[in-house]
């Protein structure tokens, strides 16, 4: 599992009641940081995203597979049973 206090790569930590001192000599440059920032954890929740779906996908798909092993399993003592009382 990731680190939760691991930042992306490409992140640069921007307080949100702060900016880099004389930000205003190159605004742009802040508003770039920014949008990258914006990007990168848009694409750190998908990424998370696409993992608890294929969990819980996963999740599902074995689930599904017990109960129809555990199906199996009862109609089989069934005929297991059936054919006991038939040789009494």
């Amino acid at each position: 599992m990731p680190d939760p206090l691991s930042h992306h790569a490409d992140m640069l930590i921007i307080r949100p009641d702060s900016l880099p001192r004389f930000w205003w000599l190159n605004p742009w440059r802040v508003c770039r940081q920014l949008h990258k920032n914006a990007v990168a954890l848009r694409e750190l929740s998908d990424r998370q995203a696409a993992e608890v779906t294929s969990l819980t996908s996963s999740r599902l798909h074995w689930i599904a597979k017990a109960e129809r092993a555990h199906a199996v399993a009862m109609h089989n003592e069934r005929v297991i049973l059936e054919m006991e009382e038939r040789s009494r």
